[in-house]
């Protein structure tokens, strides 16, 4: 009996293997937002959302005039068809001057993706 729940075991880790490899690589697409409507001068969270991208090493970095800002990560997950979403994120006191960008770094891509936060202060 242990030898077949061994059998099954291996069996099921070898299938979700096979489903692993076989995923296509895929671009992630980006989307940029706030968590509340901005007002200049009040505290708000700037999300980066990387979604449906394949394998799962990606890189994301939000910047303040250019300059990296310390980010905080939610946990890697994936899709049903193996796809990975991300969320990075980092609390800032908008002040109406500065610029923000994500920059998303992933080997599907020739050059990082940037994509500009739109304010409209």
């Amino acid at each position: 009996m242990a030898k077949a729940k061994e059998a099954l075991l291996w069996t099921v880790l070898l299938a979700f293997c096979v489903q692993v490899l076989n995923a296509e690589n895929r671009e992630p697409q980006v989307q940029v937002y706030t968590r509340f409507p901005v007002e200049v001068g009040k505290e708000n969270t700037l999300h980066c959302y990387a979604d449906k991208f394949h394998p799962p090493k990606i890189n994301i970095t939000i910047l303040k005039n250019d300059q990296p800002m310390a980010i905080e990560k939610n946990d890697l997950s994936f899709h049903n068809d193996w796809s990975f979403h991300l969320l990075a994120y980092t609390k800032e006191v908008i002040d109406g001057k500065s610029t923000y960008n994500c920059k998303v770094e992933h080997e599907t891509l020739k050059e990082p993706k940037i994509v500009k936060f739109d304010l409209d202060y």
